[in-house]
């Protein structure tokens, strides 16, 4: 049969299942109206002096680096830079003037009061004064609804593992195993199973995940502004039918988050082949999550030549900065290209005529 693009967008509208189905929430993060939202440069080690930055002011405010009160501080993202399986902070970290009371996945909190503020945390104090009042004005008393957030609800879940998403010029997913990370002008996802962490992830960051936007358009969830949690709730998810390809679309995850994390460092260490390998295993990646989706009909050869060559060592790998790992993934791409069941595979005239159809309508 022809695939059009009006039919592909219909098959994926009719997904039952969806991100909210698995998620204990899914939240948008730090709201961007509040003058006294700040983001602290703390990116160079040898400065004196870092600059706080009011969010949506032109304050500057000196501070000095040594006196930063760490326990306030959160490193900041936001959708300057494509954030995509690895989380890449910019060079502020963000303060929090509230207190996390609890380790469960969804946290109580309070807002620190100005006297506690004062008493605890002076460098902090001493920067929402001057924010507060400018040096002609009049000494005013700092109160709490100065500084507290008017939505509060991305605090619930600091310093629970989440998958962070971002829009530049398409979804960006990246997962944040600490949850430490506030985020701007994104949206947070909270799973409900955290075995999918890394599944979703390669889903989000899929190529047919950039067919989504029509879906959304269809639901009339679609915004002009921004990416949204509402449209986030209504992304539709499939998972394999077929055993054991879940876990290798996993491990791929695994894999880009290391690669990915590695080629940001290495802008400063000029060490090449990240983008090539990249290339690879999201390729296949895409292949996988297309066939779950839409076909379920790639050639059983190739899931035997990926399930036996892409394996996943123990311990936390894609967060180590061992560059010999970088060895290990580049020979198990040359493994997977060199086998001969890999070269004797085939698409089906119906897969290549849906990779045909996305591909003229950039979306693949």
């Amino acid at each position: 049969m022809f695939w059009s693009k009006d039919y592909i967008v219909e098959r994926l509208s009719k997904i039952p299942r969806t991100l909210e189905d698995i998620s204990i929430e899914v939240f948008e993060g730090v709201p961007p109206t509040n003058d006294f939202l700040q983001k602290a440069g703390l990116s160079s080690e040898n400065c004196i002096d870092a600059s706080c930055v009011c969010k949506d002011s032109h304050i500057n405010v000196g501070i000095e680096q040594a006196g930063m009160e760490k326990e306030l501080m959160y490193p900041y993202v936001d959708d300057s830079v494509p954030n995509e399986f690895a989380v890449q902070s910019t060079q502020y970290q963000f303060m929090v003037p509230y207190e996390i009371l609890d380790n469960n996945i969804r946290k109580e909190y309070r807002i620190f009061q100005p006297e506690e503020l004062k008493a605890k945390f002076p460098v902090a104090y001493k920067q929402l004064m001057e924010i507060k009042q400018p040096s002609e004005a009049k000494t005013q008393e700092l109160i709490s609804a100065d500084y507290r957030f008017e939505n509060e609800s991305f605090l619930r879940y600091i310093n629970t593992p989440k998958i962070i998403i971002t829009s530049n010029s398409r979804l960006h997913a990246s997962y944040d195993p600490t949850g430490k990370h506030v985020f701007a002008n994104g949206v947070g996802v909270v799973l409900g199973d955290p075995t999918l962490y890394l599944y979703v992830t390669a889903v989000l960051n899929s190529s047919i995940a950039k067919a989504f936007p029509e879906v959304w358009r269809r639901k009339e969830v679609q915004s002009r502004v921004k990416l949204n949690s509402q449209m986030l709730k209504r992304f539709p998810i499939a998972f394999p039918k077929k055993e054991g390809i879940e876990n290798v679309i996993s491990t791929i995850s695994r894999y880009l988050i290391y690669l990915n994390r590695q080629k940001q460092m290495a802008k400063t260490y000029a060490i090449s082949g990240y983008q090539e390998l990249i290339d690879f295993y999201k390729r296949i990646s895409d292949l996988l999550i297309l066939d779950t989706y839409i076909t379920n009909d790639l050639d059983p050869r190739l899931l035997d030549v990926l399930t036996e060559n892409i394996t996943a060592s123990d311990g936390g790998f894609e967060y180590s900065d061992d560059i010999t790992l970088l060895i290990g993934l580049q020979e198990i791409k040359k493994n997977i290209l060199n086998s001969p069941d890999f070269g004797n595979c085939r698409f089906s005239n119906e897969f290549t005529n849906i990779l045909a159809t996305l591909k003229n309508n950039t979306v693949w």
